[in-house]
């Protein structure tokens, strides 16, 4: 005689999340209390976080779902694709949470990864660069970087933009030039603090958070130009349009920056274009 089960248990450890184990465990106490209510109707029975290095941390769930009859026969029949759909509902729950890692959790098949390569930007070319500082006032908004620790002073930010003309992106094997008028464009960083394993303050860097152009609505071609990611929606509101306030002396020399992946402003140094290079652009 068939026996059909009543409960199904299944575990989820979603590894390196960019936390503290500190500040993770707290975040997860602050879920117990109220009852983990989140997962409902799947109930967490046990968890745990261990830490990692370079302050990032591990999380381990245990869940239990109560079956009902007609879910009893399917996850006697087909338990593998009950068990997936489970599983996946309630990991797409915990990377809501965690948003810094959904990226990191999706692995691009080959073929896109290859795309992806291809497509990529591996130097940019800027005319009139400049920087510009502002304060945005922090108060009702998340926190971008998900979880860095944030210089605020008084409620406000400090928000660096390299702002200038986009000249042209170089491609591992080809040129995108721009024609005058050309597109004004701006890097946007947030300060913010290094914070050891013991609770300690370190180096303060400006972490970059997106791209943006000077008209929002053609930001929908960062992405088409390989320029990701673009600056967060709710900061982005935020902006003045003071910061495109550019001079337009063209005979200022260009700048190219090289190293796209870095993600502080002090390892994306950009480097002057010597007019005799055969890179200068015209």
């Amino acid at each position: 005689m068939w026996k059909f089960p009543k409960t199904y248990k299944f575990n989820i450890s979603l590894e390196h999340l960019p936390i503290q184990e500190t500040k993770l465990r707290q975040m997860v106490l602050e879920w117990e209390e109220i009852g983990f209510r989140m997962f409902l109707p799947f109930h967490v029975f046990n968890w745990k976080t261990r830490p990692e290095p370079i302050l990032h941390s591990h999380i381990d769930f245990d869940f239990f779902y109560q079956l009902s009859n007609f879910e009893s026969v399917l996850f006697l029949c087909f338990p593998k694709q009950f068990e997936k759909k489970k599983k996946d509902h309630v990991t797409n729950i915990l990377r809501d949470k965690f948003p810094s890692i959904k990226e990191t959790h999706n692995h691009p098949t080959f073929l896109e990864s290859i795309r992806k390569w291809w497509k990529d930007p591996v130097q940019l070319y800027f005319g009139n660069l400049g920087m510009v500082h502002t304060r945005l006032d922090m108060e009702g908004i998340k926190n971008p970087t998900g979880f860095l620790h944030l210089q605020i002073h008084e409620g406000e930010s400090h928000i660096v933009f390299r702002v200038g003309y986009l000249k042209a992106i170089q491609y591992r094997f080809h040129l995108k030039k721009f024609k005058s008028p050309f597109p004004k464009i701006a890097e946007c960083y947030i300060k913010t603090r290094d914070v050891h394993s013991d609770g300690s303050l370190g180096n303060v860097y400006d972490r970059f958070l997106g791209y943006l152009l000077e008209s929002q609505t053609d930001e929908y071609l960062l992405p088409y130009f390989g320029l990701r990611p673009s600056v967060p929606d709710f900061i982005r509101e935020l902006i003045p349009e003071e910061i495109w306030n550019l001079p337009t002396f063209f005979e200022m020399p260009d700048w190219v920056l090289t190293n796209l992946k870095a993600e502080e402003l002090q390892f994306r140094t950009v480097f002057q274009v010597s007019t005799s290079s055969q890179l200068h652009l015209k």
